[in-house]
């Protein structure tokens, strides 16, 4: 039970750290029954499965020492790609990266496939998948360019100046999982394009960021039938956007934002692109914190890792354009500047009756879940 709220807190983990996947890719299986993490348990960076009915615990890759780092946003690792895989296939795959190699394992009989090889000139970002886990995308970057600027980094100082990593070609590729046909539908030189997602069922839409952009440009649509590609409407130059993602059924962008020079102001909220609507919710509370959101299934609620309550996994009640903040647990994890690896990353399982979240308040990273709802648990 949760200390200061009385909520009920599973611990999932517990051998070696263990993070989940990023707050956007479900680590949670549709049908509810599995979950999949990271785990340096083995020694080096590797997928799990956890049987959330028996706590069955089953190794999924048994990478080989390769870089492994989601650099600038985590120390140096070895092994299966930091932070970047995703479940397709309607949640029977895993899909990941060891080095350049996209790979997918099949969660029930652990056969593993090579699905494509990415050149090797070129640095892939995190995996996304459309809602059949039919479609793949993902960004990449060049090697040499993050080679060098993460030789360059200091121990201790995760991120470089960023400035220097808007230097990057970056393309956009998307893969057609069953076949791993893949094609490059953007690229674009001198911009760090991240975050890239797919739109859950129109595989021609793409929603991706440019990275700490100085620019009123944080989040773009790129539609790959017409070739239309520009920043989404309303971003103001007073403005900053972070952590943008699609709501489930892809009617709405939403995102995480605030005004630049303000620290107790701040707002959530969607763009939806079908019909030009925009619609946000802000807070004025001293003390805000870096954060991710997540939209609830209901779209009425978020779910918060910090933001005005730092330290707190907190419900989001979204009323009047305003936000009304209501603890679901600590987590008491992370500074901006440590392992990303450690944010809480928050994401619901499939029926929107618990969060899933990261946390290394006990000293090493471990993954756990709550209750959305403190008397039915729904």
């Amino acid at each position: 039970m949760d200390a200061q709220t009385g909520r009920r807190v599973q611990q999932l983990t517990a051998a070696g750290s263990n993070y989940q996947l990023y707050f956007y890719n479900p680590a949670v299986t549709p049908d509810g029954r599995r979950l999949v993490f990271y785990s340096d348990r083995s020694g080096l960076s590797n997928l799990f499965r956890l049987d959330l009915t028996s706590g069955e615990i089953v190794q999924l890759t048994d990478s080989q020492p390769l870089r492994a780092e989601y650099w600038p946003f985590t120390p140096p690792i070895r092994g299966v790609g930091a932070c970047l895989a995703a479940l397709g296939d309607a949640g029977r795959t895993l899909y990941y990266f060891e080095g350049n190699a996209l790979l997918g394992v099949d969660l029930e009989s652990l056969k593993n496939r090579r699905v494509l090889e990415v050149p090797a000139g070129r640095r892939p970002s995190i995996l996304h998948a459309d809602g059949a886990g039919a479609t793949l995308v993902f960004a990449t970057w060049d090697e040499a360019l993050f080679q060098k600027y993460s030789q360059r980094a200091r121990p201790g100082e995760p991120f470089a100046d960023e400035r220097f990593l808007q230097e990057t070609t970056s393309t956009i590729v998307r893969v057609d999982a069953a076949t791993g046909q893949a094609e490059e539908v953007l690229r674009r030189p001198a911009f760090w394009i991240n975050h890239v997602l797919v739109h859950p069922t129109r595989p021609h839409q793409i929603l991706f960021c440019h990275e700490f952009t100085q620019q009123a440009d944080r989040m773009w649509l790129l539609d790959t039938r017409s070739g239309a590609c520009a920043p989404v409407p309303g971003q103001a130059p007073d403005e900053w956007y972070e952590h943008e993602f699609w709501s489930a059924d892809g009617t709405r962008v939403c995102f995480h934002a605030g005004w630049k020079g303000q620290a107790d102001r701040a707002f959530c909220g969607w763009y939806e692109p079908d019909s030009g609507r925009r619609q946000t919710f802000v807070h004025v509370t001293p003390g805000r914190g870096y954060a991710h959101y997540n939209l609830h299934l209901g779209g009425q609620a978020m779910v918060t890792d910090g933001e005005a309550r730092p330290g707190c996994i907190s419900k989001v009640h979204l009323q009047g354009g305003q936000q009304v903040f209501e603890v679901l647990c600590r987590h008491d994890s992370y500074e901006p500047v440590e392992d990303q690896r450690a944010h809480p990353h928050p994401s619901f399982t499939p029926d929107g009756r618990r969060v899933v979240f990261t946390a290394n308040h006990g000293g090493q990273s471990n993954i756990y879940m709550v209750d959305w709802d403190a008397t039915t648990g729904g």
